[in-house]
């Protein structure tokens, strides 16, 4: 519960992001009435005079009238007039942990109940499709294949010890393994925090390969589609992420690498720090500084200045299409929910939008039809234009 209550003050003074909600949402679904009843208890019971969060504040119209009441019935001649500010104080936090707990709770558990999405599966586009969400397993190196709850945001790694991110074992360290595969499926994203401490966020239909022991020369891991890297400064055993196509070398800083493919690209997006990307055919290398993004393509490297957000996103819960063309947009929609695009010849437009990735197919597609004069079609989870 001290989860729920962190995301939920992050929820009153308006600090969380996109993904923090979708988690505060799925916590508060998942409690049950015992649990919030004592997470509200506490929150009543705080003694915070000086601060009315938001939510508090949202109260003050609703309370006027019983508040008047109170005190009215509390103004017997007989009776020691209680403190008005205590009372108010009492009486809007007593309704922001009703407000919070009850309304709130029961809103958001029917607005986002993956149940009641599957049953409004369509739209004016025929059938719709729901975004994907956290799926994704685990391979170890004997063998073992572990399905990872979808309930869950990610994963921790410690030697041979694994835990989810709210300190749940998954698996004990009594196993000889000498590494991992963390795979996401389409429609699927996971985050996992490596030995050394680095932070990735993996998208859908990609996999990350790492030791559960780094060696003392670098910390190398394996990455097949794409992924976001907040790798642990350590100057002495520099970081190299190894795809098919490139190495790109680091020592402590945050980037994006989209080695999908997609029309023969390998890109490394910089947001901080510096990396060096070396291209696997020729050797070639270049540098980046933040903000610079290097692509690879039949083994010559191009860097450029670009807008960061565009690569990375995703990893903060959002589609950036900043002058994207359907070309460049359809493998990302492919991957997400996990359709068939059967367009062709796809039209040479461009477009710009930004849409929460946690919204189903149809309000992307009705974004994008916004600003071009394609039209859509779904039908079990194929992708065509109206013709």
């Amino acid at each position: 519960m001290e989860r729920i209550q962190f995301l939920y003050e992050k929820y009153t003074n308006q600090s969380i992001t996109d993904q923090e909600k979708a988690e505060l949402y799925q916590l508060i679904r998942e409690a049950d009435d015992e649990q919030l009843g004592r997470l509200a208890n506490q929150y009543i019971t705080d003694d915070r005079p000086d601060e009315h969060s938001p939510v508090e504040n949202r109260t003050d119209l609703i309370l006027n009238n019983i508040l008047k009441h109170i005190n009215d019935t509390n103004s017997h001649p007989f009776q020691k007039a209680p403190n008005p500010a205590h009372a108010i104080r009492k009486y809007i936090t007593v309704a922001a942990a009703l407000i919070t707990f009850a309304f709130i709770g029961y809103y958001l558990y029917k607005s986002y109940n993956p149940v009641a999405k599957q049953e409004q599966m369509t739209s004016i586009y025929g059938d719709d499709v729901a975004p994907g969400g956290n799926r994704a397993t685990i391979t170890l190196s004997d063998g073992t294949v572990i399905a990872l709850d979808e309930n869950q945001s990610g994963i921790v790694a410690s030697g041979t010890e694994l835990s989810y991110a709210d300190g749940e074992k998954l698996l004990d360290a009594t196993k000889d393994i000498q590494y991992a595969t963390l795979n996401t499926p389409r429609g699927g994203q996971y985050r996992l925090t490596l030995p050394d401490g680095t932070k990735v966020i993996l998208n859908a239909e990609s996999s990350i390969t790492y030791p559960t022991a780094f060696n003392d020369n670098q910390r190398k891991v394996e990455l097949k589609g794409e992924a976001f890297f907040d790798v642990k400064e350590n100057k002495a055993q520099p970081f190299v992420v190894a795809t098919d196509k490139q190495e790109v070398t680091v020592t402590g800083t945050t980037f994006n690498i989209n080695a999908y493919g997609d029309n023969n690209r390998t890109i490394t997006t910089l947001v901080t720090g510096s990396v060096n990307v070396t291209s696997n055919s020729n050797s070639a290398t270049t540098s980046l500084k933040p903000g610079q993004e290097a692509t690879l393509s039949n083994g010559n490297i191009k860097t450029k200045e670009v807008d960061i957000h565009v690569a990375t996103g995703w990893a903060d819960g959002v589609f950036v299409f900043k002058y994207k063309t359907l070309a460049e947009i359809l493998p990302q929609l492919e991957r997400w929910y996990d359709i068939q695009v059967d367009i062709d010849p796809i039209p040479n437009e461009e477009f710009y939008a930004e849409i929460n990735r946690n919204m189903p197919l149809s309000k992307v597609l009705k974004a994008i039809e916004k600003t071009s004069d394609v039209r859509f079609e779904v039908k079990e989870r194929r992708l065509t234009l109206k013709k």
